[in-house]
């Protein structure tokens, strides 16, 4: 649990959870080091001032010193029978394991922010009007029952009961698992295909909207439970499908008159990035992308993670790791998350808004991420192909950042804007006019919508 200077006073870092096997070992043991560094310090200083009585072979000093505070000596340096030399070496040994359990503090285990059960858990009070202080009934604890076709479980008095809770929720053979499960498989196939077989994604009652394919979607959850909830086995599953590969723009236009909805899924749905993935997809076009794992991202934030106010720290984007392991604080995001439409963190959302605002255009034309980016890009495509023609550079550029070839008029407008941006950079005496002039071309491109939009 470690200290750190803040509003003017030493806090103690937020309540972490270690990860894994041997995570909550590791986190005890890491914050038992930080409680006890203060008095391991005081220890070592009045070690090292033993230390020094013993360099300067004072015996009436030493005498008193060992009759206030034996615990400053090592175990041989109290014996008077000992010589001065002997005593001082396993003085100075005692002092040098001090100091070097005080330099060197264990590395922070994969922690994670997440709730936890309190000491006494208690059934909640009804909140009058929203007032907080102002109490009504107390509710207890318990499960929907428009979901129950059997007994609930039992929660015990001395939990809060959210392992139950989960238990029941995720039981297929309860009909609560059965909805937990469609709802789970419509939001995966929300995420994929961009539109859910129930659109109402975060309402399957009675206000909700109805299926467009009902046997498709009890198909789903049902290969999610048969599979252990295994999403990945159900993301596999749907992306192999032709429905996951259909084009967003069709030739005659007889499906956009027929099902403009395009409820029927028989074209794909023309949809931008959400803000992970234009992130990741900019950094990856670059070369950049770090693609190994992160450990906690909060870690390191500590009390800083739930400050109030502004903070540069936890709004940091620039690292090269993929966005799922970047901090998401709810109130202050990065402003790539702002910008781009990022779920509201402080709701379950399982359908974000679409916005498409002037200032997600301004972000990609000004930020320093993006334009460093596609000089990175335009670095390594001078390197990979160094004897291609302009038109060929063109051809690997667009490729790259949009996974696409360019058409003829998109190829001849970059074309006239290469040899534009080079001519002025080359009036303008600017250095590697050719390796500038592409990486604007390459920043205009990540400004694109075929960069940003799926079709």
């Amino acid at each position: 649990m470690q200290q750190r200077y803040m509003l003017g006073e030493q806090r103690v870092m937020e309540r972490l959870v270690g990860l894994g096997a041997d995570g909550e070992t590791l986190n005890l043991a890491y914050e038992q080091y930080w409680r006890d560094r203060p008095s391991l310090q005081q220890k070592l200083q009045k070690a090292e001032a033993t230390l020094k009585l013993l360099e300067a072979a004072d015996s009436a000093a030493i005498s008193q010193r060992l009759s206030e505070d034996t615990a400053s000596f090592a175990q041989t340096a109290t014996d008077p029978e000992k010589t001065i030399a002997e005593r001082l070496a396993a003085q100075q040994q005692h002092v040098s394991e001090l100091k070097k359990l005080f330099e060197n503090p264990p590395p922070i285990p994969p922690r994670a922010m997440m709730p936890a059960d309190r000491e006494t858990p208690a059934d909640e009070f009804i909140r009058l009007a929203g007032r907080h202080a102002d109490r009504g009934a107390q509710v207890p604890r318990g499960f929907a029952r428009v979901l129950l076709d059997q007994d609930p479980p039992a929660l015990p008095v001395d939990s809060s009961g959210r392992m139950q809770f989960s238990t029941w929720l995720t039981d297929p053979q309860t009909r609560a698992g059965m909805l937990a499960a469609r709802v789970q498989a419509n939001r995966i196939w929300h995420h994929l295909l961009g539109m859910g077989l129930v659109t109402s994604v975060d309402n399957f009652g009675r206000t909700g909207e109805q299926p467009s394919h009902p046997q498709l979607l009890d198909y789903l959850a049902r290969r999610l439970l048969d599979n252990g909830w295994s999403q990945r086995d159900l993301i596999r599953e749907i992306v192999l499908t032709r429905t996951f590969g259909l084009n967003s723009r069709t030739s005659d236009g007889v499906l956009e008159q027929q099902d403009p909805a395009n409820r029927l899924f028989a074209r794909g749905r023309r949809r931008r990035l959400d803000a992970e993935s234009l992130r990741d997809s900019v950094l990856l076009a670059s070369g950049q992308l770090d693609r190994q794992p992160v450990q906690s991202t909060v870690g390191y934030l500590g009390d800083q993670a739930t400050a109030v106010g502004s903070n540069p720290v936890r709004r940091k984007t620039d690292y090269l790791c993929r966005s799922i392991y970047l901090p998401v604080i709810r109130n202050d995001l990065p402003e790539i998350f702002e910008v781009f439409d990022f779920a509201n963190p402080h709701l379950s959302t399982g359908a974000r808004t679409g916005t498409s605002v002037p200032a997600q255009g301004l972000y990609f034309l000004n930020d320093i991420m993006v334009m460093d980016a596609a000089e990175h890009a335009a670095r390594s495509l001078l390197l990979e192909y160094p004897t291609s023609s302009d038109q060929q550079l063109i051809v690997h550029a667009f490729r790259r950042i949009t996974g696409t070839d360019p058409t003829t008029d998109e190829e001849i407008a970059m074309q006239q804007f290469l040899e534009i941006t080079r001519c002025e950079l080359t009036a303008n005496g600017a250095e590697n006019s050719r390796l500038k002039a592409l990486g604007h071309l390459c920043h205009a491109v990540f400004g694109s919508s075929r960069f940003q939009y799926l079709d």
